[in-house]
């Protein structure tokens, strides 16, 4: 049962927004799913008028879509569209990997120097999702780019990616070869290397659009 949106701080708008981005990120909503606001209002124990307005502020960003006769569905991307989002993310992710090894000090980032130290070391918990590994690989990179903007551009690329359009379909040997991928990045953060992590973000980053475009027939002509 999702739990309501809190009123305390923020704007209720706010709050909702974040939590039905997250949603959408996360595939608890499905491409092309409607999201009706009868039943957020429910869900999310708010009334219509938020739910109108983050509705709204999703379609700007492109998360979801207004259909006539229809209202808002989530967004499904075209092949053509992810491919596009993963080139963007090459260079935006590559700098945010440069800048995380430039900036990178062991004693003043511990939560992110744990972080990498497991991955570089080849560790990582065989009871979590690849998924939650990753996103947390990833995200403690963002955090130590130190630039809020770069961060916020790469947060709203994540989006489109649509994990959940090919969830079940992670084999060994991509885990195992995106995982050492993982180590090389790692590695060459925690030794202030910025062109080195810089240029194996972007490799790793060009295989995994690779690998999506191998499941192109699971998005819309475009």
């Amino acid at each position: 049962m999702t739990a309501t949106v809190q009123r305390r701080s923020g704007t209720t708008v706010d709050q909702l927004f974040d939590r039905l981005r997250q949603a959408v990120q996360e595939g608890r909503y499905a491409p092309g799913q409607r999201l009706i606001e009868a039943d957020l209002t429910r869900e999310y124990g708010v009334s219509r008028g938020p739910v109108r307005e983050a509705l709204r502020r999703l379609a700007t960003e492109g998360v979801v879509d207004f259909v006539p006769n229809r209202g808002a569905l989530v967004k499904r991307f075209t092949s053509r569209e992810i491919l596009n989002v993963f080139r963007i993310r090459q260079s935006l992710e590559g700098l945010a990997a440069s800048l995380a090894a430039e900036h990178f000090r062991a004693d003043a980032h511990l939560d992110e120097a744990a972080t990498l130290r497991r991955i570089a070391a080849g560790k990582h918990d065989t009871q979590r999702p690849f998924s939650e590994e990753n996103r947390e690989f990833h995200n403690a990179i963002l955090r130590l780019s130190d630039n809020p903007q770069l961060e916020a551009l790469i947060q709203q690329l994540l989006l489109p990616l649509v994990r959940y359009q090919i969830r079940g379909s992670l084999d060994a040997a991509y885990l195992k070869r995106s995982r050492r991928e993982h180590m090389a990045i790692a590695k060459a953060i925690l030794a202030n290397d910025p062109k080195a992590a810089g240029k194996h973000m972007h490799t790793h980053l060009g295989h995994a659009a690779d690998r999506l475009m191998g499941f192109a027939d699971l998005f819309p002509d475009g």
